[in-house]
């Protein structure tokens, strides 16, 4: 559902109030719930092979190494992946496990809805390894379904969850948009007031960014959906049905993007026509004035033998011949149609 900027979820994943890169972690338990871990709980969970763990971290801190290399053991690949500085959606396998790299809305206050958050996963059957640098709410979102008892059931059911969660907030984003660039073109052709093209750049500009990594996504959620044979099928399906409907998404930022365009260039053709509108009676107010500039400026020099010089009616007179003068010059632009 369509959501106003002032109504759109603000994040609460806030990072622990001690500088670490440990945000949080879970065991699921198998039925939609999960158990919140500590530190130390993780630490002593992480070697049960039958456990499934979801591990949260902000790969910002300097102790992340120590979880990536010292707890999970990953190959440096995979690590070197992870924490990459520039990401793009993307899919790679190594051994057993997945690297897959999303963009999720920000959410954060005071935050643009198209500074998109990048979240890092690595993905075993029984092992997940989110990294995020700034709060993603959609990560929240996850967590209080299973805090509910009504979340992921295991590791793969889980990624599908948060994809979905991610897929269904870039939707609210667009919902929002569309209603903006509709109360523009309502604006626009309703001539009820002035579309100020700033309000017109404020939806163009995000509508850029979205197009750019969403599209890589839904290739992304493509690709996982084929993904190796431990990920069941109902996963699968969900994972099709989240890169089917980001394909609907970008097929709405497209048409958003053609709207635009068109509103500006109303915008543009409006503005000129305006323009061309006052020039052109500029242009008749200096043709009609043109002759009597000429009148004035002749009698205006300071030689002998100006006609009326003399008489107490010459100005009377000058101002009638200017009148007439005047008069039959606006006749003849009007017999011409020119205003």
């Amino acid at each position: 559902m369509a959501a106003s900027s002032d109504n759109l979820p603000t994040t609460s994943d806030t990072p622990p109030p001690q500088a670490s890169a440990f945000v949080t972690a879970y065991q699921l338990d198998g039925v939609g719930g999960g158990t919140l871990l500590d530190n130390a709980q993780l630490h002593a969970l992480w070697n049960n092979d039958d456990a499934a763990l979801w591990l949260h971290l902000d790969f910002r801190h300097d102790d992340v190494m120590t979880y990536l290399h010292s707890l999970a053991e990953l190959d440096e690949a995979v690590i070197e992946a992870l924490l990459e500085e520039d990401t793009r959606p993307r899919v790679a396998r190594f051994g057993r496990g997945i690297v897959t790299t999303l963009r999720g809305i920000n959410f954060n206050p005071g935050a643009a809805r198209d500074d998109l958050i990048s979240l890092r996963v690595w993905m075993t059957p029984k092992r997940l390894i989110t990294l995020r640098r700034r709060p993603l709410h959609a990560v929240s979102v996850v967590r209080e379904r299973i805090d509910s008892g009504d979340g992921a059931e295991s590791i793969p059911d889980l990624a599908a969850w948060l994809t979905e969660t991610l897929v269904d907030q870039v939707g609210d984003v667009t919902h929002q948009l569309d209603e903006r660039l509709a109360e523009l073109e309502d604006a626009q052709l309703g001539d009820t007031e002035n579309v100020d093209s700033d309000d017109l750049t404020r939806i163009r500009r995000p509508l850029i960014n979205l197009r750019r990594f969403m599209g890589p996504q839904r290739d992304c959620l493509a690709q996982l959906a084929q993904g190796p044979l431990w990920l069941d099928e109902e996963t699968k399906v969900s994972l099709r049905e989240s890169a089917n409907q980001l394909s609907r998404y970008i097929e709405d930022f497209n048409a958003m993007q053609e709207r635009a365009l068109i509103l500006q260039e109303q915008l543009w053709s409006e503005h000129n026509e305006q323009l061309n509108q006052r020039m052109y009676m500029l242009a008749i107010i200096t043709t009609v004035f043109l002759p009597l500039s000429f009148l004035t400026g002749l009698l205006g020099i300071n030689v002998g033998g100006i006609p009326g010089a003399q008489s107490p009616y010459g100005f009377i007179v000058f101002i009638g011949i200017t009148l007439v003068l005047g008069i039959a010059v606006m006749a003849l632009l009007k017999r011409k149609h020119w205003w």
